[in-house]
């Protein structure tokens, strides 16, 4: 009886888990979907890198500005429609993006994508954990195990069609039949989830741990340093799958097709990572891992950029993808959440938000030093290499 009862909630729940996968796969393309394209969307806009700059950074304003209501949306109306509202904003991204003829109208579009992954993160993470309570944390991994795979496979998409608007036009189809299938699939109740007994005697052992008052974390300290953590770490992967492909063709002398090829790299191992960090971290503490794993970034930045050559950029794109994107972001938030269980949901507010302002301030700042140049490209290197720095000093 027990097995049928665990089994029938799969079977209700799997078209929606799949569904959510399928829409973070097509998000996961859409975020990076630019820089892929980036000649073809300076030819069609008449920018040129700082252009492409400005429209990137404008994702980040789009998700600055909702972020901080989406969660509060999302309990309030319920999962499936602000869930359906992100994909919205995705189609209307992609399909906006698409008709853009100028710089402007396609800095207006790139909201949307801000838009879509605010509402999507408020919806999909808590629906997927309602949907299968047992296996909560496992089914939040793997939305990042379809993010990798997706970024892994759109280089090849590219090589393949080097027309923009026809894989805009394709993705844009795949979101409008994935909102059919959210439409149609069943939402688990949004009641609330008692806590596990394994849960209970974690937070105890929290607790305890926290009882001296030598020991017990501070929000002025810990809580900021932490969150804080949530804007760097963010910004050595994003500001990096931004750039690698500028890398190779200014820096590194790489063809289009050959630059672009790094990012598979990046995306291959950050999918591995997803699965190796999820053993790993029953074994080391999460925070040694937000220590450690940065610091292996930064060190392979750097030597990235001391050292350019074809070689060293694959390995570092496999590296950064590891260290820098495959997890650790997470870490840090079940860190940060350990410490301060009473604000579980304002910490989980600030920490999104703290990594939302990547988004934006990442490709801003680079649009004043981006060009053509190896030097310049190098610059916002050594940027993404002193901000991944300070998160390994925080």
């Amino acid at each position: 009886m027990e097995a049928q009862e665990t089994t029938v909630p799969r079977k209700r729940h799997a078209s929606l888990a799949t569904a959510i996968y399928i829409n973070y796969a097509i998000l996961s393309m859409a975020q990076i979907i630019i820089s892929q394209y980036s000649s073809r969307f300076q030819a069609m806009w008449s920018t040129d890198l700082h252009g492409i700059s400005t429209v990137i950074s404008m994702m980040g304003i789009g998700r600055i500005i909702t972020i901080l209501f989406a969660g509060d949306f999302s309990d309030r109306f319920g999962r499936k429609p602000v869930l359906i509202v992100g994909m919205i904003a995705n189609a209307v991204f992609l399909t906006g993006l698409m008709f853009s003829s100028s710089m402007l109208m396609a800095a207006i579009f790139s909201l949307f994508l801000g838009f879509a992954n605010s509402f999507d993160d408020a919806a999909a993470y808590p629906a997927l954990s309602e949907a299968f309570p047992a296996k909560s944390a496992s089914m939040n991994s793997l939305v990042k195990a379809a993010m990798s795979l997706a970024q892994f496979v759109l280089p090849f998409i590219v090589a393949v069609i080097p027309n923009a608007s026809v894989t805009l036009g394709i993705l844009a189809v795949v979101v409008v039949i994935d909102l059919v299938m959210i439409i149609m699939s069943r939402f688990a109740p949004q009641d609330t989830v008692p806590e596990s007994p394994a849960e209970k005697a974690e937070e105890k052992v929290i607790a305890q741990e926290n009882d001296g008052k030598a020991n017990k974390p501070k929000m002025k300290v810990d809580g900021i340093g932490l969150i804080s953590l949530g804007f760097t770490i963010s910004f050595t992967f994003y500001v990096y799958t931004q750039y690698i492909p500028n890398f190779g063709t200014s820096v590194l002398g790489l063809s289009d097709v050959a630059a672009k090829s790094l990012m598979s790299w990046y995306a291959i191992f950050s999918l591995i990572s997803v699965f190796v960090t999820t053993i790993l971290v029953t074994k080391i503490k999460p925070i040694i891992l937000v220590i450690l794993y940065p610091l292996i970034a930064l060190a392979f930045l750097v030597l990235m950029i001391v050292f350019p050559s074809p070689m060293m950029a694959r390995v570092t794109s496999a590296v950064v993808g590891f260290f820098a994107a495959g997890g650790v972001w997470q870490l840090g938030l079940a860190v940060l959440t350990q410490y301060f269980p009473q604000k579980k949901g304002k910490v989980t507010g600030y920490y999104s938000f703290a990594a939302a302002l990547t988004y934006f301030v990442g490709p801003f700042i680079s649009s004043f030093i981006i060009s053509t140049t190896a030097a310049s490209v190098l610059q916002v290197f050594w940027i993404d290499a002193f901000v991944t720095l300070v998160g390994v000093a925080i």
